[in-house]
C-alpha cells in the first residue's frame, strides 16, 4: 500500500509541476494518501530474502567443513530442513498465533536451499559413478515448483526456475559428453531457444490464472525468461555460435552483426509487445538492452581505434543526450495527454 500511494503523490506533484492542477487541488488530493521517507516494506522483503540466502548458503558450508561423515551431514540438513519448514509453515498460517508470513516465507526459503545440499549429500551417498549428477537438480527444481506453488512463496519460484536452467544446461552437457556443443548449439543458443518458453509460461499464468498464482509468479517468469533470452543473445552477439575461444577469435565480424541484428529484433518485438500490453517490464527490458547492444557495437568496433579519452567523451556525450531527449519527452506526455 505505501508503494501505491507513494506513486500516487508522485503524479501528484508531477501534475502540479507541470500546471495541470492547482496548488489548492494538489493539497487535496495529496492528503488522502500517506507519503513515508521509507517503505519499510521493501526493506522487510530484501533484508529477509538476502537473510535466507545466506543462511542456507552458510549451514551447508558449515557442516561440510566441520564434519567428516556425509552421512551424517545428510542427518544434519535433513532435520534443519524439516525444522525450517515447520516454523515457516507455521509462521504463514493466519490460525497461528505467530502470523509473520514475510518472515515465514525467508524460513521456507532456507529449508529449500537446505534440501537442496541435502539432496546432493544424498545423491553423493548413493552414488553408482555414472555421474549423472544433474538429475539431482531436477529433482530439487520439482520439489520447489511444488513448495512455490502451495504456498505461493516468489522467492521459492525463482529458486526453482534457476534451478531448472542450471538442470537444462548441465544435462545437455552431460548428453553431450561435457563438450561445448549440443545438437551443434553452444550453450547460450540453447537458452536462447528456450526462454521464450518460460515467457509463454508466465503469459499463460497472466490469462488462464493457472494454479491460482499471485501476480508476483507472473513477473517472475517474465523477467527470469527475458533476461536469459537477452543474456543468451548478448553473448552470442560476441562470440558467436561457439564455444572454442580459439575459434571464436577467427570469427567474421558479419556473423557477429547478424546475431547483434537479431538480437536488436528480438528487443523491437519485445518493446512492441510491452507496449500494446502497456507492459512496463517488457519495455524496461527492451530499452534496457537495445542500448547495451548499441554500446556493446560501439565498444567493438571503436575501442581499438580511438584515443581512449575521445572515445570515453563521445561516449558520455551520447549517453547525456539521450538521457535529456528522454526526460524531454517523458515531462512533454502529460501536457499531450491533457
Amino acid at each position: 500500500m505505501a508503494k501505491k500511494d507513494r506513486i500516487i503523490r508522485q503524479e501528484l506533484r508531477q501534475w502540479r509541476d507541470d500546471s495541470l492542477i492547482s496548488q489548492e487541488l494538489y493539497d487535496s488530493l495529496s492528503s488522502r494518501y500517506r507519503e513515508e521517507a521509507w517503505d519499510v516494506s521493501v526493506i522487510i522483503r530484501w533484508t529477509l530474502i538476502l537473510g535466507a540466502i545466506m543462511l542456507g548458503i552458510g549451514l551447508i558450508s558449515f557442516f561440510l567443513a566441520i564434519m567428516d561423515s556425509m552421512a551424517l551431514v545428510a542427518i544434519v540438513l535433513t532435520l534443519l530442513c524439516g525444522l525450517s519448514y515447520y516454523f515457516g509453515f507455521s509462521m504463514t498460517s493466519r490460525t497461528s498465533g505467530r502470523y509473520y508470513p514475510k518472515s515465514g516465507n525467508a524460513l521456507i526459503a532456507v529449508a529449500c536451499l537446505l534440501l537442496c545440499g541435502d539432496i546432493f549429500v544424498i545423491g553423493d551417498l548413493l552414488s553408482s559413478g555414472s555421474g549423472h549428477w544433474p538429475f539431482l537438480l531436477l529433482i530439487a527444481s520439482a520439489i520447489y515448483f511444488s513448495v512455490a506453488y502451495w504456498h505461493k512463496n516468489t522467492l521459492v519460484l525463482v529458486f526453482a526456475l534457476l534451478g531448472l536452467a542450471t538442470w537444462f544446461g548441465t544435462e545437455s552437457g552431460y548428453m553431450s559428453g561435457w563438450g561445448t556443443y549440443f545438437l551443434g548449439l553452444n550453450y547460450p543458443m540453447r537458452f536462447a531457444l528456450v526462454s521464450p518458453l518460460v515467457v509463454l509460461f508466465g503469459y499463460l499464468h497472466e490469462k488462464l490464472r493457472l494454479f491460482n498464482a499471485p501476480e508476483s509468479f507472473v513477473k517472475a517468469y517474465y523477467s527470469i525468461g527475458l533476461l536469459y533470452v537477452n543474456l543468451s543473445l548478448w553473448i552470442m552477439s560476441i562470440f558467436g555460435n561457439y564455444g572454442d575461444i580459439d575459434i571464436w577469435r577467427d570469427a567474421s565480424q558479419w556473423e557477429l552483426l547478424v546475431f547483434a541484428l537479431i538480437w536488436g529484433l528480438a528487443d523491437v518485438v519485445i518493446f512492441v509487445i510491452g507496449s500494446r500490453w502497456q507492459n512496463r517490464m517488457f519495455t524496461g527490458y527492451a530499452i534496457v538492452f537495445l542500448i547495451l547492444n548499441l554500446y556493446t557495437r560501439y565498444f567493438e568496433f571503436f575501442w581499438d581505434e580511438m584515443h581512449k579519452a575521445l572515445f570515453f567523451i563521445i561516449l558520455g556525450g551520447i549517453s547525456i543526450t539521450a538521457g535529456l531527449l528522454f526526460e524531454r519527452r517523458l515531462k512533454k506526455a502529460p501536457r499531450e495527454q491533457a
